[in-house]
């Protein structure tokens, strides 16, 4: 993923497509309120519910982890800090000694409060859109072009959430080191300064570089099927009804596949850096877009300017964004901070 997210907090996703059965979700159900053992449980299969919560820990994990690396990967996103830093771990040691270990965790609250909302978005909506390919009564895997556009759509609608939570986050990441900031802190002066839509500067681009769900999922599976097949014999492919299309038993369903826990990870770490080269551009105007204070209105030239022209000054457009980063620090601007965001 995301990473920030596919993105930073929105990449603490588990991997792809794997179905719930239905006799799971009855039984739940039918216990009352959630409450009691289903019937999957009793034959010893873990409760989706339980999986979410595993699958939230998880990624929580992940994202401490790998905060100090998306940090620096913010910092040399960010046209205020270009220059400062000549390789990822001198990044790191710079960090360290003028802001402390803290420096390194900066802007992790954010994610982490979200990462619930954000697994439950995604699951949602991939399994929506998955609804919509396939009917109910198949008995086959759902291609790969339906698992890109199933995974497309639901990082794009995660990006209702993303967007804010990825803004506050790199405003606290940019801020200069001896700028104390939090969270609330940063949410207030948002709001105070640029109103509710503040939070949701950037993104257009925020949510074209969550389309990158779609190569994510389609890479994971698509390797997850070629190491199946180099089997001796191939492994056959999971026939079963698609009738929930949720990702939230595929844990289970991969580590009975047959294949090995250096297959899976390998898996996932091509699919993840697949996902970033498609869309890491992007990421970086996003970080520009949502780093960068508006023109407030105070701020205009002259009162007699017209109203599109202060629209323009006070928003800054994607298109407008990559234009002038590129025309004035090359191609390469492109791909500021791909290194730590790999390592990460």
């Amino acid at each position: 993923m995301t990473g920030d997210s596919l993105g930073e907090s929105s990449r603490s996703i588990t991997h792809p497509h794997h179905e719930q059965h239905s006799s799971s979700v009855d039984s739940f159900v039918d216990n009352g309120k959630g409450k009691g053992k289903s019937k999957d449980n009793e034959n010893g299969e873990t409760h989706p519910m339980v999986d979410f919560t595993a699958g939230v820990i998880a990624g929580a994990a992940g994202l401490i982890v790998g905060q100090p690396f998306d940090v620096v990967k913010v910092r040399y996103q960010t046209p205020q800090y270009a220059g400062k830093y000549s390789s990822t771990f001198s990044a790191l040691g710079a960090i360290v000694k003028e802001e402390k270990v803290k420096g390194l965790f900066k802007g992790v609250t954010s994610p982490m409060a979200g990462i619930a909302f954000i697994n439950g978005i995604v699951f949602t909506s991939y399994s929506l859109f998955m609804k919509q390919q396939i009917p109910p009564e198949s008995l086959h895997e759902p291609s790969l072009y339906q698992i890109f556009l199933a995974g497309a759509g639901s990082g794009v609608v995660a990006a209702t959430l993303t967007c804010p939570i990825e803004l506050i986050k790199i405003r606290e990441q940019s801020a200069p080191p001896h700028v104390n900031t939090s969270t609330i802190g940063v949410l207030k002066h948002v709001i105070r300064t640029d109103g509710i839509r503040g939070l949701f500067r950037g993104f257009q681009a925020t949510a074209i570089r969550d389309l990158a769900y779609g190569p994510y999922f389609f890479t994971y599976e698509g390797m997850i099927r070629l190491f199946k097949y180099m089997k001796t014999p191939p492994l056959p492919e999971n026939t079963r009804k698609h009738e929930g299309h949720t990702l939230i038993d595929e844990a289970e369903m991969e580590l009975s596949s047959g294949l090995t826990w250096p297959e899976l990870m390998t898996a996932g770490g091509i699919a993840g850096v697949v996902a970033w080269m498609a869309t890491f551009p992007i990421d970086v105007f996003k970080t520009r877009i949502q780093s960068a204070p508006w023109t407030t209105t105070s701020d205009l030239p002259a009162p007699s300017s017209s109203s599109k022209l202060n629209m323009t000054l006070r928003k800054p457009s994607l298109w407008k964004v990559a234009n002038t980063a590129i025309k004035e620090e090359g191609w390469r601007v492109m791909f500021a901070g791909l290194g730590p965001t790999l390592i990460r």
